[in-house]
């Protein structure tokens, strides 16, 4: 009886452990049959040992085929979770192979289409901006003014659909990166107004340190731009959280409509997250917003965070949108791996307001 419990304690746990486990509830019923397949044979090979040397005693007998049962029911349990967790490797391997190359065939259609808009728009456009300077060193104009706005929109249209067709190829070339002096650097190549950043990170993180930069950036810019308290009084338009617009419009929020916000990143476990104070996105709305050009109520299409969704894609991590603890926006970054020790301790610090 002694020799049996391990073994039975040992098929209590295993049960315990593969109801919570990662392996898919429909390869239960093979597990189970592995179970009953050790049981049995076991118990079968141990009955004609039994009878071919006898013990003398029923009770031993009565035993030995319990001690058999157990152990054979136990082998055939370790067997059925090794060959499902294998099936799970295998699909998981599998899954992520299909993923890469989905990824890979929608870069080769990005490069595609990035190729046509550096060619086939910017030289058209680059010969109409050159045309309207000539225009505008004769004469002023209120026209002329809108026109040069929505030139230097389309150029900014053009640099950001180029990103995003680099940003999401898959990254091959990484290394340590310090969150705490990157993030830093980040704001202040942002124009951030009378915003302010909590800067609580530590972490050394292993990433592209080029393409690192370019999705706080995105999302400085964006939290400044789309989340400013009190200065939207749609929830489209404080949803659009993407466009990186050069428009007066964009302008005065800068200067009026985000002097109360406060952005902060910290971290979290797996990763860290991006979060502000503003306005926040309803929640029908968070998924859409990291989709391709995603557009709002007044039709300008939004390619910062889909150049976010793309870095994070290519790096390996995944990323998930929020409200923040104040009734902003969060942005959770998580699957990342950490180069230093996650047990350091981790310093506050409030970055001053930065003047447009």
């Amino acid at each position: 009886m002694l020799a049996i419990v391990p073994f039975a304690v040992a098929i209590i746990v295993g049960g315990f452990w593969l109801s919570n486990s990662e392996i898919d509830p429909d390869h239960y019923r093979r597990i189970g049959v592995w179970f009953a397949g050790g049981l049995i044979s076991f118990l079968l090979l141990n009955v004609v040992m039994i009878f071919t040397w006898p013990t003398g005693s029923l009770s031993e007998d009565i035993g030995w085929a319990l001690f058999a049962a157990i152990v054979g029911g136990f082998g055939g349990l370790m067997m059925g979770i090794f060959e499902a967790r294998a099936i799970f490797r295998a699909v998981e391997a599998e899954r992520q192979r299909l993923r890469r190359e989905a990824i890979e065939q929608r870069n080769e259609r990005l490069d595609e289409f990035a190729a046509v808009v550096a060619h086939d728009l910017r030289n058209p456009l680059n010969v109409a901006s050159g045309q309207l300077e000539l225009e505008r060193m004769d004469r002023d104009s209120e026209h002329l003014e809108t026109a040069a706005t929505a030139m230097d929109r389309m150029e900014t249209l053009v640099d950001r659909t180029l990103t995003l067709a680099r940003s999401g190829h898959v990254i091959s070339d990484t290394e340590a990166v310090a969150l705490g002096e990157l993030v830093d650097s980040c704001w202040e190549a942002v124009p951030t107004a009378n915003a302010t950043l909590q800067n609580e990170m530590t972490a050394v993180i292993d990433a592209d340190p080029d393409r690192l930069r370019h999705l706080f950036e995105n999302l400085f810019r964006n939290a400044v731009e789309h989340g400013a308290t009190g200065s939207r009084t749609q929830s489209g338009d404080s949803a659009e959280h993407g466009s990186t617009s050069s428009r007066p419009a964009a302008d005065d929020d800068l200067e009026h409509g985000s002097a109360d916000l406060t952005i902060r990143v910290g971290e979290m476990a797996g990763g860290f997250y991006v979060a502000d104070d503003g306005s926040g996105i309803p929640a029908e709305m968070r998924d859409a917003v990291l989709d391709d050009g995603y557009t709002t109520t007044d039709g300008e299409g939004g390619l910062g965070l889909a150049i976010v969704q793309r870095i994070v894609e290519a790096h390996g991590w995944e990323i998930d949108v929020t409200e923040s603890d104040r009734g902003g926006t969060r942005f959770e970054i998580t699957d990342i791996t950490r180069m230093d020790s996650p047990e350091e301790d981790t310093d506050t610090r409030s970055k001053t307001p930065i003047q447009s």
